[in-house]
């Protein structure tokens, strides 16, 4: 048994014959399972003793759920028809897909940005 199977087998609290004989040749897989032996009975230890006072409480604030889900359609609503109107107005009349006038390249008459950018800074320099 590899040094990983075996941390495997340690993390999932799992004994076997395999495992048991790679812990007494392996040091450092020892160590390991030594550590969550230790980890494991904290936890059970602290389970089993620590009860929390009764002035320990969690208060949860109370949400009313009708009112965000009012709120998110009167948001989202408008939003969406704004976005289908925004693609339906795009298409043209030869073409009806929106899809195609998003996909198809950009007019090479429009400056980009770095021409753009380019122009405003060498004016600037002259």
């Amino acid at each position: 048994m590899r040094c990983e199977d075996a941390a495997r087998a340690i993390d999932a609290g799992e004994t076997s014959r395999d495992v048991e004989i790679h812990l007494s040749a392996c040091d450092e897989c020892r160590l390991l399972a030594r550590d969550w032996a230790g980890l494991r009975n904290a936890f059970a230890r602290a389970r089993a003793e620590w009860r929390p006072s009764p002035d320990f409480r969690v208060r949860l604030p109370v949400v009313n759920w009708r009112r965000l889900a009012v709120a998110a359609c009167l948001l989202l609503l408008p939003l969406s028809a704004a976005a289908v109107a925004s693609l339906r107005g795009a298409a043209g009349p030869e073409d009806p897909s929106p899809v195609a006038v998003l996909l198809e390249p950009a007019s090479p008459t429009v400056p980009s940005d770095r021409q753009l950018l380019a122009s405003l800074f060498l004016e600037d320099l002259r």
